[in-house]
């Protein structure tokens, strides 16, 4: 028998469970001896945070990524070794919960996928309204251009790939010992996969063997600007060097600044396909809503959003970096 009442709680405690575990505040599948070592040997003391004490960033919650096909977007991410959750409809009727994303109402397909280190993919296929436009293949593009995700055997992924018609690029090692390879996902969005070695089991959950967030990269048009306004938000300078700057929330997770002379702009608006924009875990959203307001810092909705639906047990708010690349902050609303 169906029970509609009953698969819809279902559906709506599996959501909040992957939300739960991933906005947990202690995260110890972390890249912690990576950031570690980065920063012992790189830390660049005068370019260090000293604004970061009145925001209350604490760790990268996803990515969100814009699909034509949801389903072979979905499979080709379980077959990465995502896991994803349960499939939602999202209908936004009203145009202030719509302006949280600086969007007329939309509705959306969506499905949270996760990692083994519990890294979080929000796959999304636009319904209405739709943009077909394709993503950026420049590497240099401005904005979040590509995901590294780290694996604990490329030379499996790269198999795994070869049979199910992927093709992908070498970049580091050879054929018998890969260390880094280039894969592009159905809507040509650009991942890199890195081999490391950093203790954590394989990923016995998905397909697979990738298990985790190797980093993020944003691409800037002025380093100095862009170091500027991620230290204003809350991030830790851990280091710079020849147009790279490393930086760092306490999670461990990093994100590298690299500046780029691209003419290729974020895209303009959150429906667009492609990587679209990053989400962030605040520990007290009201606060850091202040703060950036008192920066000078415009959020798309003057205050926190609160969707109606699955994911009500969250808040947010979105806001744009100097070059336009999307910045979400999340609270978890349980706990």
């Amino acid at each position: 028998m169906n029970y509609p009442f009953i698969n819809q709680f279902i559906r709506i405690g599996l959501v909040s469970f992957v939300f739960l575990v991933s906005c947990a505040k202690n995260d110890e599948l972390i890249l912690n001896d990576e950031l570690e070592v980065t920063s012992s040997k790189n830390t660049v003391t005068s370019q260090k945070n000293s604004n970061s004490s009145d925001m209350n960033l604490a760790s990268i919650l996803h990515y969100n990524i814009n699909v034509r096909d949801f389903s072979k977007s979905r499979k080709f991410y379980e077959l990465l070794g995502f896991v994803a959750t349960i499939d939602l409809n999202i209908n936004v009727t009203d145009p202030e919960e719509a302006q949280g994303l600086n969007l007329p109402p939309y509705s959306l397909k969506t499905t949270p996928l996760v990692l083994f280190d519990r890294f979080v993919i929000d796959l999304i296929k636009f319904n209405d309204p739709y943009d077909d436009a394709p993503p950026h293949t420049d590497e240099t593009a401005l904005g979040i251009s590509t995901l590294s995700l780290k694996s604990s055997c490329v030379w499996c992924d790269m198999k795994l790939l070869k049979r199910n018609g992927y093709t992908y690029e070498l970049l580091a090692g050879n054929s018998l010992n890969p260390k880094k390879i280039r894969v592009q996902d159905p809507d040509g969005n650009i991942i890199y996969i890195h081999q490391v070695y950093d203790g954590n089991v394989p990923n016995i959950f998905g397909k697979g063997s990738v298990n985790g967030l190797y980093s993020t990269n944003i691409n800037v048009s002025d380093l100095g600007t862009a170091i500027e306004f991620y230290s204003e938000i809350g991030f830790e300078i851990l280091s710079m060097e020849n147009g790279v700057a490393d930086i760092g929330l306490r999670d461990g997770r990093k994100i590298t600044l690299t500046e780029s002379d691209s003419e290729l702009m974020p895209y303009e608006k959150l429906n667009h396909l492609g990587i679209a924009r990053i989400a962030i875990n605040s520990d007290d959203l009201d606060s850091d809503i202040a703060a950036l307001h008192a920066k000078g810092i415009q959020t798309y909705s003057p205050e926190a959003i609160k969707p109606t639906g699955p994911f009500s047990f969250i808040r947010y708010v979105a806001f744009e970096d100097p070059d336009g690349t999307v910045i979400e902050l999340v609270q978890n609303t349980l706990f």
